[in-house]
């Protein structure tokens, strides 16, 4: 592999299952980068990255998400690769439709063919840590950057299960359960900002309520009801909950709110429109630096 690489220059493949926007985001980046091939509806996580790099024809490359919106500033960018480890999983930001959280979820990832086919996570995982996500058992260039917004919130039952699946991931120890007593105490305190974030913001955005009640749900069924945290793999499962769930959204999302205060002491806030709206106005405003600073210097 060149010491350096354009971005320009390499393949970008787009991984759709089922979002109701993968096809205007789809378009969407196809007018950015006429160059991109696209994997759609391929079962489980692991499987669709590693039919990604099948597809892809550089060593490296970028893959996007069904519900992500690329920003062009990307495709200006040259990664140097005295840097970082071009093996590693370049995980870039992004930016959150519903909540404004500016971190890895949803963002633009860069893979080395080689360590995208050799991995073994979610659906193909042979370690506990590995079944939730990538992030832990396989190398990772975590970075500062954001270059995309990842719009979750296209339908009820999307806004639902995104946030689900974050209120499970975020109220873990490095993929395993923290004891309800022990939680405050154990769990990693960024997470639990990111956490009570999509907790409590969102009202102000279309379905964006669903998303709040998905991060509660996904942290009370996971801390307090006890389902393995693998259930962030399976959709359907996640979905099942979503519909057999009986009540007003607001009602349902003070109910587990009071719930996992009591029980975890947990802090979230029932953020109306107008409270929404003047969190994510008092945020700073992010300011990018070079494509390959890491996210932690």
């Amino acid at each position: 592999m060149a010491d350096q690489v354009k971005i320009l220059d390499l393949d970008f493949v787009f991984i759709s299952y089922r979002e109701p926007n993968c096809e205007e985001n789809y378009a969407d980046l196809l007018s950015k980068v006429p160059w991109a091939k696209r994997i759609h509806g391929v079962e489980g996580f692991d499987s669709a990255h590693k039919a990604a790099a099948e597809l892809a024809e550089t060593d490296f490359f970028i893959s996007v998400d069904g519900d992500n919106i690329i920003d062009e500033s990307f495709l200006l960018q040259t990664l140097d690769w005295s840097r970082t480890d071009p093996k590693a999983v370049h995980r870039w930001r992004a930016k959150n439709s519903v909540n404004g959280l500016i971190y890895g979820n949803g963002g633009l990832v860069g893979w080395h063919k080689e360590t995208c086919l050799k991995m073994k996570t979610h659906e193909n995982s042979d370690s506990e840590e590995n079944e939730i996500d990538f992030c832990w058992g396989v190398p990772h260039a975590n970075l500062h950057n954001v270059y995309s917004t990842t719009v979750i919130n296209s339908s009820q039952e999307q806004a639902f299960t995104a946030g689900f699946r974050e209120g499970v991931k975020m109220s873990l120890d490095r993929g395993k359960v923290i004891p309800p007593t022990e939680f405050m105490q154990k769990v990693y305190k960024p997470n639990l900002r990111c956490l009570t974030t999509w907790q409590s913001v969102g009202a102000d955005v279309e379905h964006g309520r669903y998303a709040m009640l998905g991060a509660r749900a996904g942290c009370w069924h996971t801390l307090i009801k006890g389902f393995k945290p693998a259930i962030t793999r399976n959709l359907d499962h996640i979905l099942e909950l979503f519909y057999r769930m009986d009540g007003d959204v607001d009602e349902l999302i003070r109910t587990y709110g009071n719930s996992l205060r009591q029980r975890l002491g947990i802090p979230m806030a029932d953020y109306d429109a107008e409270a929404s709206r003047f969190f994510k106005f008092c945020q700073p405003q992010w300011i990018n630096r070079g494509v390959q600073d890491l996210e932690n210097k």
